[in-house]
């Protein structure tokens, strides 16, 4: 066997040197883990794929096995074999460490040879002990989440508890009784149903003549066991409490080691007590119960060196921590550095679980102990620091005394101070704060769901656990929060599994909770009477009932978001309840233009009651709710309210679309894109409420104003759906009055999309009809008029084009070009002169008249670049490059490579097909090797995957080259041979937009004539 490698598990699991951890990936840790528990011994392939996946519910490939195998190989011994630590034998593998490289086989080397050695030598005994503890660097396994090593950790946390017990009783034969009794004291409130602790403590306090304090030790006990488990205390508990009463001579010190020249040790008998290797123990606390454990006691008369901490045992974890790997290491680095740290986040996101996950990973660090001090049946700020008095254990004390008697008590000590469920109590926070003064050494961790705000505070966000990005099965189940939902809905029902079936519907159920691990734990048991997809429909429900031992405030999610709500005062609860009309988050601006000015600091305390989200997806703050507390503040609003509120965000969203509308025609296009990008969402439910509440005029002027985004964003589905929901609302209104034209132009829009959809005759005869309207209308502005009249023939005439009426197309678009050419610069007209220049190049390219075609595109051009419009730039640099390819192909690229970026610019994807399969035609003839062949197919699958993420052709008035198109992929297929172009295909239709185009500039120009134009 080998020792170079070492290998930890008693705490996290570690290879390498303390000092320089190898880090693992979460799968890698488990299948070494599950190798671990089976050291030296030959664990079945099945077995360990058993241990490692079966638990998350996954069936993987034998292949998946053996790729996690080989990175754990290479990543234990870094080269190329021959292997000597992680060996291959049939039927599976075999890890093969020496005891001195596994902390694991050298404590229990080291506990087996203490125990052998009690009777004889309790000196060399209690060093092999000491030495077997100090192994411990928290609960073992602590990063593992699998079954199989919740299994192994409560079994060596009942073999830890032992020696613990052992250490115990063997400094009471050595004399030792005066240093230990603090430790015992810590060990016994851990650990309180243990009664060979409890024994000792009750010795150790009798020899130290503290009679009175050892009986109240027993009756605690007795009372204990009696409240807890309705039995008596043990024989050898009630033996040594009658001998304490009796004041039982046997009960005396031994002389300590070396005052009596061959003295024997006293008998580890009698009223001693026993080391039990049977009893289950009570439920660990890890190395938060105190420095005792791990550590050898000081020599007698050595003094106090440290404090007398005396800990709150920490929450017992009935369930694995899922999800926080990482999370956990950032606080325990934070915790590494700072002094006062809040952990923030909504109700129910897992603040308190993580709190005590790094209280137990950093007691190491802690050697004077860890507190634990719940809050949350508080009702009064000043009565902080009195329970942190009775968590140490100490006399009853109030105000001002009791931060002398904490300051006291801690002093200079290294001590982890844990206060749990702070945000109803903040105006403690001074108090908090004035510790943090006092005791230099001491760092408190605070849960809230809100900051303290006081000096040298630091907020540590917990957020949600992660949801799936889409709906794949690799990238649901790699998603916590799935694994969390597949963990707890096994619980109630084994036979659950996250597959194919239902990968997509747990996705979405995560979504919908909002990651949040108490909505997930309150949802997930619903399996075992609901299939997942019922279960989605029922989501209300299932939130409202949870765990009877959890607190009142947690047994739901309502419950949960009550409590934070009724932390709030008048004017922040009334925005909660306002917020919750918004979808899909909001931007400062946009709030208070719903809610008028001064919403700042009810916003701010949203925010930092971690009721409100906030992010940064474009540099600037933009604010949401979670899924469950957005609905649980539309449950508070009430019928007039809703309705005052709904109206408001309506009215808002089409003033914002009203002034984005001319930006996506000018050089503010790409950050007005975004920017509606992001508000689409709400967008979309202004225009449900408008049509539900019968506002059909707003409903068509947010319609009129969001067509061009959703032209150029592929969002035509959603486009042709709204456009004709205004449509078919407004038929039969009077064509008279200044809105008269309100309902013309949601037909435009109808026209636009129908046509993006290549609906041609629906789009004729929406356009048609809108011009039709558009004239009749009396007392409109002539202007606007004007505008909706050329906006019309210029979509008759595209119809045209691609109907093959040339000169029908030309007579439209020229007479769209002379009524737009005098309309204000504010209005549509100067973008349709610029289009429609270019489209009139685009029939006389069908015509076979390129230098016209030149002539009209180029002036199409030149005007799109003094507007800074990309969406007419790239409409005439197709063109451009479909005239110029047959004489100078080398420009005719660069064309097509400059259009190629300004659709990714414009996240155009429909654009970006066009110009990619162009590029493609051009370039095939004279691909030029395999690398050059290969990289144009990868250009061909992204093509193909951005035309079919937006469904449709949207710009059908391009002149495409399908035979061109057809004879490049032949081409292409023949140089590579079938195999890699499908590999390549299927490489590019998997590459992100940017990778691409960055792809399209690398083609190299091409030097000799190319292929003919597409005309």
């Amino acid at each position: 066997m080998r020792s170079g490698v070492a290998v930890r598990v008693l705490g996290a699991l570690e290879v390498g040197s303390s000092a320089a951890a190898a880090v693992l990936s979460p799968t890698l840790r488990t299948v070494l883990a599950a190798l671990v528990v089976d050291a030296g011994r030959v664990v079945p392939a099945s077995v360990l794929a058993e241990r490692v996946w079966e638990d998350a519910g996954m069936r993987p490939a034998t292949s998946t096995l053996h790729s996690s195998v080989s990175r754990l190989r290479r990543l234990l011994e870094p080269g190329a074999g021959p292997w000597q630590v992680l060996l291959t034998r049939a039927p599976g593998y075999q890890l093969a460490l020496a005891p001195e490289s596994l902390d694991v086989a050298r404590f229990e080397q080291l506990l087996r040879r203490a125990l052998a050695a009690a009777g004889s030598d309790p000196a060399g005994a209690r060093g092999d002990v000491a030495e077997a503890l100090r192994l411990w660097r928290g609960p073992a396994y602590a990063d593992v989440e699998a079954e199989f090593a919740r299994q192994e950790a409560r079994r060596l946390e009942n073999l830890r508890l032992e020696g613990v017990e052992l250490a115990a009783r063997l400094d009471l034969v050595l004399g030792r009784h005066h240093e230990v009794v603090p430790d015992l004291q810590e060990l016994v409130l851990a650990h309180p149903l243990r009664e060979e602790l409890r024994a000792a403590l009750v010795l150790a306090l009798y020899r130290c003549g503290r009679q009175a304090d050892a009986l109240q030790a027993f009756e605690d006990g007795r009372r204990l066991l009696a409240e807890e488990l309705g039995i008596d205390p043990g024989p050898q508990l009630r033996r040594l409490h009658e001998a304490v009463l009796r004041q039982d001579p046997a009960l005396e010190a031994p002389a300590a080691p070396g005052s009596t020249a061959g003295a024997e040790p006293a008998p580890a008998t009698g009223a001693e007590p026993a080391l039990a290797t049977g009893a289950e123990p009570a439920p660990a606390t890890g190395p938060a119960a105190g420095p005792a454990v791990g550590s050898e006691p000081g020599p007698a008369g050595a003094g106090t060196a440290r404090p007398a901490v005396v800990p709150d045992a920490l929450p017992l974890a009935t369930t694995p921590l899922l999800g926080r790997s990482e999370d956990l290491e950032r606080l325990l680095d934070v915790l590494e550095r700072e002094r006062l740290v809040t952990l923030t986040g909504t109700g129910g996101v897992g603040k308190t679980r993580l709190a005590v996950a790094a209280a137990l990973a950093a007691a190491d660090r802690f050697p004077d102990g860890t507190v634990f001090v719940p809050l949350a049946v508080l009702d009064d700020a000043a009565a902080v620091l009195p329970a942190v008095v009775r968590a140490l254990g100490l006399p009853a004390a109030e105000g001002p005394h009791a931060l002398a008697a904490v300051v006291a008590q801690l002093g200079a000590g290294r001590a982890l101070l844990v206060l749990d469920n702070c945000e109803h109590l903040l105006d403690a926070a001074v108090d908090i704060a004035a510790l943090v003064r006092r005791c230099p050494q001491v760092v408190v961790l605070a849960t809230s769901r809100a900051p303290l705000r006081v000096s040298g505070e630091v907020e540590h966000r917990v957020a949600p656990l992660r949801v799936p990005a889409g709906t794949g099965v690799e990238d649901v189940l790699g998603a916590p929060a799935v694994q969390l939902f597949a963990e707890r809905a096994r619980a109630v029902a084994p036979g659950f599994v996250v597959d194919e079936r239902n990968a997509a519907v747990v996705a979405d159920i995560c979504r919908a909770l909002g990651g949040i691990p108490l909505a997930i734990e309150l949802a997930a048991p619903r399996i075992r009477v609901l299939g997942p997809a019922e279960l989605l429909s029922r989501l209300d429900q299932a939130l409202t009932s949870g765990p009877r031992d959890l607190p009142a405030r947690q047994r739901t999610m309502r419950a949960t978001l009550d409590w934070s709500y009724g932390l709030l005062d008048e004017p922040t609860r009334r925005l909660y309840r306002r917020l919750s009309v918004f979808t899909g988050g909001w931007t400062l601006p946009v709030l208070e233009d719903v809610e008028g000015p001064g919403v700042l600091e009810q916003l701010e305390a949203l925010v930092e009651t971690s009721l409100v989200t906030v992010g940064f997806p474009d540099g600037e703050p933009r604010y949401a709710m979670l899924v469950p507390t957005q609905q649980h503040a539309r449950r508070l609003l009430g019928d007039d309210e809703l309705e005052e509120v709904s109206r408001a965000h309506a009215e808002a969203h089409v003033r914002l679309l009203e002034r984005a509308a001319p930006q996506y025609r000018g050089p503010g296009q790409v950050d007005w894109l975004q920017r509606t990008e992001l508000e689409h969402a709400n967008v979309l439910a202004a225009f449900e409420w408008a049509m539900a509440a019968g506002e059909h005029a707003t409903a068509a002027r947010l319609t009129w104003a969001a067509w061009l985004f959703w032209w150029l964003r592929g969002h035509v589905l959603v486009g042709r759906r709204c456009a004709q929901a205004v449509v078919d609302a407004s038929a039969g209104s009077p064509l008279e009055g200044p809105s008269a034209l309100v309902p013309v132009r949601a037909r435009i829009a109808l026209g636009a999309m129908t046509f993006a959809q290549g609906d041609f005759p629906a789009a004729t005869g929406s356009w048609a009809r809108a011009l039709a309207d558009a004239e009749r209308a009396v007392g409109v502005d002539p202007v606007e008029r004007e505008e909706a009249r050329a906006n019309c023939i210029a979509g008759i005439g595209i119809c045209a084009q691609v109907g093959g009426d040339l000169a029908g197309a030309a007579e439209a678009h020229q007479r769209a070009i002379e009524l737009a050419r005098d309309l204000p610069q504010d209005t549509y007209g100067p973008w349709i002169v610029r289009l429609n220049r270019v489209w009139l190049g685009t029939v006389h390219l069908r015509a076979g008249d390129a230098d016209a075609a030149r002539r009209q595109v180029e002036s199409g051009l030149a005007l799109a670049r003094r507007d800074g419009d990309r969406l007419a730039t790239f409409l005439a640099l197709y063109n451009l490059a479909q005239v110029e390819a047959g004489t100078d192909p080398a420009r005719a690229l660069r064309h097509l490579q400059e259009g190629i970026e300004l659709s990714e610019q414009m996240g155009d994807l429909a654009n970006l097909a066009y110009f990619l399969e162009a590029l493609v035609v051009l370039r095939a003839s004279g691909a030029g090797g395999g690398e050059d062949a290969a990289a144009l197919v990868r250009l061909l699958g992204a093509a193909s995957a951005a035309r079919e993420t937006v469904g449709f052709e949207v710009h059908n008035y391009y002149l495409s080259d399908g035979v061109g198109r057809d004879a490049a992929e032949r081409r292409l297929c023949d140089e590579l041979g079938e195999q890699r172009y499908a590999q390549e295909l299927a490489a590019g239709r998997r590459a992100p937009v940017a990778e691409s185009v960055r792809t399209a500039g690398l083609v190299r120009p091409v030097t000799a004539a190319g292929p003919s134009p597409a005309s």
